[in-house]
């Protein structure tokens, strides 16, 4: 403001006296303002709520300042007090005095105040996301625990070996979840082996009930899924389908480019509500929302249910 004041005094032909006489009046007046401003927001506006009032005395606080301001104005070029205008004349031009030397500090203060406020909002929802993750990452595992407990147990007095190989494949499985228990993303390989433990797991405990097929035709070197992803699918299958009648239920895991589909024959018994997709895929479904703002897909007919996961390549083709 004081560079800009200095210019435009002396192009204006000010002498050195009236410039040092004028600049620190206009911003000691513009300081004024501007606190006077901020004080009558506080109170009257952010506390009482009095938005007339605020108006109001805004108003009064620009012409208070202005007027000032157009002392300064007829002062300093050698005029005294019975030159000065009309008190309308004086009211109105001190209103613009200060509204028009406030209109950029105010402006510099509000750019200021977003970009702070958009720094504090991203802030806070970053942290909500990460809240919201690790109560979602909690809620795959207890339900998942305490089915292979029992059947441990109900291996350990018919099968002592059979037994032994569940824990290895169980122990493998629980390895791999507290290895990526941190992580939001894990690589599609990584899923698929750990898929196939849950397999054994599955078949050891259900027979012939379930069958499962992998189709990895496709190369998914660089692709990544959400951590557990298919663990929580394909424990929908096994929670929403009851077998009869001895037919299996298929279940087939298809790799394509950008997802991973899985797709399930229905059984004659399927333990499933019109109005809910479960808990867990209900819960895989916001944990794609928020890691990579993508949707799972889910496409139900009378026979076969199908689930699509988005696929994420976190590192570009070459």
């Amino acid at each position: 403001m004081v560079i800009w004041l200095f210019l435009k005094f002396y192009t204006e032909n000010y002498s050195l006296g009236q410039i040092l006489f004028d600049v620190p009046i206009i911003v000691l007046k513009t300081l004024a303002a501007l606190f006077m401003i901020r004080w009558i927001a506080q109170k009257f506006f952010v506390e009482r709520q009095q938005y007339a009032l605020f108006i109001l005395l805004s108003i009064g606080a620009l012409i208070l300042t202005g007027f000032v301001d157009l002392l300064r104005d007829y002062l300093g070029s050698g005029r005294t007090w019975s030159d000065l205008p009309s008190v309308g004349y004086i009211i109105i031009h001190s209103f613009y005095y200060s509204s028009s030397d406030l209109a950029m500090p105010f402006l510099v203060i509000m750019i200021k105040k977003y970009f702070e406020n958009q720094t504090s909002l991203a802030v806070s929802k970053e942290q909500q996301k990460d809240a919201e993750l690790k109560l979602l990452r909690s809620q795959l595992s207890p339900h998942f625990l305490f089915n292979n407990l029992n059947t441990v147990d109900a291996l350990i007095d018919s099968d002592p070996t059979k037994a032994k190989e569940y824990i290895a494949r169980l122990s493998s499985l629980y390895r791999y979840l507290i290895t990526t228990r941190e992580d939001d993303v894990v690589t599609l390989t990584e899923e698929l082996m750990m898929v196939k433990d849950y397999f054994y797991l599955i078949k050891t405990r259900f027979g012939d009930a379930y069958t499962f097929e992998i189709d990895e035709s496709y190369a998914f070197a660089k692709a990544y899924i959400p951590s557990g992803a298919l663990q929580t699918v394909i424990e929908n299958v096994v929670k929403h389908n009851k077998v009869k009648h001895g037919k299996p239920v298929h279940t087939t895991l298809k790799i394509k480019k950008d997802a991973v589909i899985l797709t399930n024959t229905k059984s004659a018994t399927v333990i499933q509500t019109v109005e809910s997709l479960g808990t867990g895929l209900k819960n895989l479904k916001e944990r794609y929302e928020l890691l990579v703002d993508k949707t799972i897909l889910i496409t139900e007919t009378t026979t076969h249910f199908e689930v699509n996961l988005p696929l994420v390549h976190l590192i570009s083709k070459s």
